[in-house]
Protein backbone atom coordinates (compact mmCIF):
# COMPACT_ATOMS: atom_id res chain seq x y z
CA UNK A 1 0.00 0.00 0.00
CA UNK A 2 2.97 2.32 0.64
CA UNK A 3 4.07 2.00 -3.00
CA UNK A 4 0.62 3.14 -4.10
CA UNK A 5 0.93 6.31 -1.96
CA UNK A 6 4.41 7.02 -3.36
CA UNK A 7 3.15 6.66 -6.92
CA UNK A 8 0.15 8.90 -6.20
CA UNK A 9 2.44 11.52 -4.63
CA UNK A 10 4.81 11.41 -7.61
CA UNK A 11 1.91 11.77 -10.04
CA UNK A 12 0.66 14.78 -8.08
CA UNK A 13 4.11 16.39 -8.31
CA UNK A 14 4.31 15.70 -12.04
CA UNK A 15 0.86 17.18 -12.58
CA UNK A 16 1.83 20.32 -10.64
CA UNK A 17 5.02 20.64 -12.73
CA UNK A 18 2.93 20.26 -15.91
CA UNK A 19 0.62 23.07 -14.79
CA UNK A 20 3.57 25.36 -14.05
CA UNK A 21 5.20 24.63 -17.42
CA UNK A 22 1.88 25.17 -19.21
CA UNK A 23 1.45 28.59 -17.61
CA UNK A 24 5.06 29.55 -18.38
CA UNK A 25 4.69 28.46 -22.02
CA UNK A 26 1.40 30.33 -22.45
CA UNK A 27 2.99 33.45 -20.95
CA UNK A 28 5.92 33.21 -23.37
CA UNK A 29 3.56 32.72 -26.33
CA UNK A 30 1.43 35.71 -25.35
CA UNK A 31 4.54 37.86 -24.91
CA UNK A 32 5.76 36.90 -28.39
CA UNK A 33 2.28 37.49 -29.84
CA UNK A 34 2.20 40.96 -28.29
CA UNK A 35 5.52 41.80 -29.91
CA UNK A 36 4.38 40.44 -33.29
CA UNK A 37 0.96 42.11 -33.31
CA UNK A 38 2.03 45.37 -35.07
CA UNK A 39 3.71 43.35 -37.84
CA UNK A 40 0.67 41.08 -38.12
CA UNK A 41 -1.62 44.08 -38.57
CA UNK A 42 0.74 45.52 -41.18
CA UNK A 43 0.81 42.23 -43.11
CA UNK A 44 -2.99 41.95 -43.03
CA UNK A 45 -3.49 45.33 -44.74
CA UNK A 46 -3.52 45.44 -48.54
CA UNK A 47 -0.16 46.49 -50.01
CA UNK A 48 0.41 48.97 -52.83
CA UNK A 49 -1.83 51.49 -54.57
CA UNK A 50 -4.07 51.45 -57.59
CA UNK A 51 -4.10 48.44 -59.91
CA UNK A 52 -0.90 47.03 -58.43
CA UNK A 53 -2.58 46.70 -55.02
CA UNK A 54 -2.04 43.24 -53.52
CA UNK A 55 -4.33 41.80 -50.88
CA UNK A 56 -2.93 41.54 -47.40
CA UNK A 57 -2.00 38.29 -45.69
CA UNK A 58 -3.90 37.84 -42.42
CA UNK A 59 -2.23 34.52 -41.56
CA UNK A 60 -0.11 35.84 -38.67
CA UNK A 61 -3.02 37.88 -37.35
CA UNK A 62 -5.25 34.77 -37.45
CA UNK A 63 -2.60 32.78 -35.57
CA UNK A 64 -2.37 35.43 -32.86
CA UNK A 65 -6.17 35.62 -32.59
CA UNK A 66 -6.43 31.84 -32.31
CA UNK A 67 -3.84 31.86 -29.52
CA UNK A 68 -5.64 34.66 -27.69
CA UNK A 69 -8.99 32.85 -27.88
CA UNK A 70 -7.73 29.49 -26.62
CA UNK A 71 -9.18 27.94 -23.51
CA UNK A 72 -6.93 29.05 -20.64
CA UNK A 73 -8.16 26.61 -18.02
CA UNK A 74 -4.91 24.79 -17.33
CA UNK A 75 -6.41 22.73 -14.53
CA UNK A 76 -8.80 20.79 -16.79
CA UNK A 77 -8.09 17.16 -17.52
CA UNK A 78 -6.70 16.67 -21.01
CA UNK A 79 -9.06 15.00 -23.43
CA UNK A 80 -12.13 15.29 -21.22
CA UNK A 81 -14.89 17.75 -22.14
CA UNK A 82 -16.09 19.92 -19.24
Amino acid sequence: MNAHKEIADRLAVLDAERLILTVELRNALLTAATELLPEAIHQAKPQGKGKSRRPGSPALLRLIARLAMRDVRVDRTQGVKP
